[in-house]
């Protein structure tokens, strides 16, 4: 029952006029970004054709017989629909975007305004695409020009990240990402404490560069069987970071090694076997990490088993990844 409770709070704090800081609209831009260009991508090269890959001249001698190549092909109706519904709900989750942040920034409902015109400008636009497409011919120029314009959107919002977040208590929302919720307000500890040698939050803790080496530590070694306690969002986003960096230095420092005492097929057998353990020492660590991150947001670790079941891994991803750390829940006192 606890467990429903916090569901239906946490969704419905998904609708809320709320205010988002600096760095949290760069990192959910940049991941909305990502999500929208990977995926008209594959939509794509689902009406083209198929996508091969042929090995350049190095490498052509150790992969004589080995071909990479993708039957992925739709149809044009099918491709319409896709690339309607994708960028429909893309243009949706940005003008949320925009809106929050000019929320953080003014205490006016300028980001509701700015938000509707998005939609509006985002929709004609697509119908306008669509009115020059057909179910039988698919006008690959007009396409790539909607996805240009899409990539020169989400480029200009970015500006926004130079805008100064609104210190004070306003309409939207408390300060310092706090937020209201009915009669409680939630408050949620910092996304990232100061440095020891600093009084107050700097640059590189604000992007939590300066605990990236504890938070590979944490998730990687000290904690990796660790399914008890919490972790916060810096030892999951910096702890991979620096795994990646590490682990991808490493093997190509020990392949280096490998060819120059061995040979080349001994260098690729022993590189692929690094690869395999170091997935496995990621994997190990994601799972044990994920499960403290869930103990964060206040959601039991069994909700790691819900990764796997579509459209609820949407919300588990979101409380795994942006959900904030709750600090305390206290009585509004202006409603008290």
């Amino acid at each position: 029952m606890d467990e429903w409770l916090l569901l239906k709070h946490n969704i419905r704090n998904l609708f809320f006029n709320q205010r988002l800081t600096r760095f949290s609209y760069f990192v959910g831009l940049i991941f909305l970004f990502i999500e929208i260009y990977f995926g008209n991508l594959i939509n794509l090269l689902g009406i083209i054709g198929s996508l091969k890959f042929n090995f350049n001249e190095t490498f052509q001698e150790y992969f004589d017989d080995v071909i990479f190549s993708s039957n992925y092909k739709i149809d044009e109706p099918m491709f319409i629909i896709i690339t309607i519904i994708f960028n429909v709900i893309g243009a949706y989750v940005l003008s949320e975007l925009v809106k929050r942040r000019l929320n953080d920034y003014s205490n006016t409902r300028i980001g509701q305004y700015i938000q509707c015109c998005i939609l509006a400008f985002n929709i004609g636009i697509l119908c306008y695409w669509g009115y020059n497409q057909s179910f039988d011919h698919i006008n690959i120029s007009i396409t790539f020009n909607l996805y240009s314009y899409f990539f020169y959107e989400h480029i200009l919002s970015l500006l926004l990240v130079l805008l100064p977040s609104n210190k004070k208590e306003n309409i939207h929302g408390l300060s310092n990402g706090n937020q209201k919720s009915d009669d409680y307000i939630i408050f949620f500890e910092p996304f990232y404490s100061p440095s020891k040698t600093t009084e107050k939050e700097d640059y590189w803790d604000a992007i939590g560069l300066s605990h990236s080496i504890d938070s590979f530590k944490a998730m990687f070694i000290n904690k990796l069987f660790d399914y008890r306690t919490r972790a916060k969002r810096q030892e999951l986003y910096w702890g991979v970071v620096m795994f990646q960096i590490l682990t991808n230095a490493l093997n190509s420092v020990l392949f280096f090694f490998y060819e120059n005492i061995f040979n080349i097929e001994t260098a690729i057998v022993a590189s692929i076997i690094i690869y395999w353990i170091f997935w496995l020492w990621y994997m190990l660590a994601n799972i044990s990490c994920t499960v403290r991150r869930l103990h964060d947001t206040g959601l039991s670790g069994y909700w790691l088993v819900t990764l796997f079941i579509p459209f609820i891994n949407i919300y588990t991803l979101y409380m795994t990844v942006f959900k904030p750390s709750i600090h305390s829940v206290d009585l509004n006192p202006i409603n008290a």
